[in-house]
């Protein structure tokens, strides 16, 4: 073994030590390989697209329910940034399947001003980060804005989801952010009816952008928009 790798199996011992792995969902210790311990089990992933939204395909890379609800609210509302990695992991599957390229744009699905400095950073961006890291697009968190401070989603039902973010997002003008017109593929973290992303289609459609895609990475909801 040669001193680099030496050292990186001592970084990662001494990390062990001092933060040992922890399951992603109950944080129990010693998690299996896949970040979760055998009592709170695994996630169901999904192999294909979950539904459509705006008539824009939506790849999810897993169904929502324990125990990746709990490690997505841990990320959310727990001030854990740090799980956007691994949830992040579960949606790039996708990337084949709505056929990503290099030059497309990765745009989050936006947070009003006022939850974002509630939460202190927005979910989405972060996993849009992750995916852009892939080498399969270029990140812009900034395309699109929230111009209308909504409920939570999850408070409503599939009608009351639809009014609670109509017109609530608007595109930033092309000289803020990228070229107009680009190839955009929005991200958020769990998509139920589709109504978030059927909103900020429609935004980034009056910009002139074509979406190809939306990520997510959960589905919670087999209705499609």
């Amino acid at each position: 073994m040669n001193l680099g790798g030496l050292g990186q199996k001592l970084i990662r011992t001494c990390l062990d030590v001092l933060a040992p792995p922890r399951c992603l969902s109950c944080e129990a210790l010693e998690p299996e390989a896949s970040g979760y311990c055998p009592n709170c089990g695994e996630p169901e992933l999904l192999l294909d697209v979950a539904c459509h939204a705006a008539s824009v395909p939506v790849f999810a890379g897993a169904r929502y329910g324990e125990p990746l609800s709990s490690v997505i609210h841990r990320f959310k509302y727990g001030a854990a940034p740090e799980l956007g990695p691994e949830l992040a992991r579960l949606a790039t599957r996708g990337i084949d399947l709505l056929g990503i390229e290099p030059a497309d744009v990765w745009v989050p699905v936006p947070l009003h001003p006022l939850r974002l400095a509630e939460r202190g950073y927005n979910q989405a961006a972060l996993l849009a980060r992750e995916l852009s890291r892939t080498g399969h697009g270029q990140l812009d968190a900034r395309r699109l804005v929230r111009v209308r401070h909504t409920e939570q989603q999850a408070k409503r039902n599939r009608q009351g989801r639809i009014e609670n973010v109509a017109l609530a997002f608007a595109a930033r003008s092309p000289r803020v952010t990228r070229r107009r017109g680009a190839r955009v593929v929005l991200v958020d973290d769990v998509v139920t009816t589709g109504a978030t992303f059927a909103a900020c289609v429609h935004a980034l459609r009056a910009a002139g952008d074509e979406v190809v895609g939306c990520m997510a990475v959960a589905y919670a909801d087999a209705r499609p928009l």
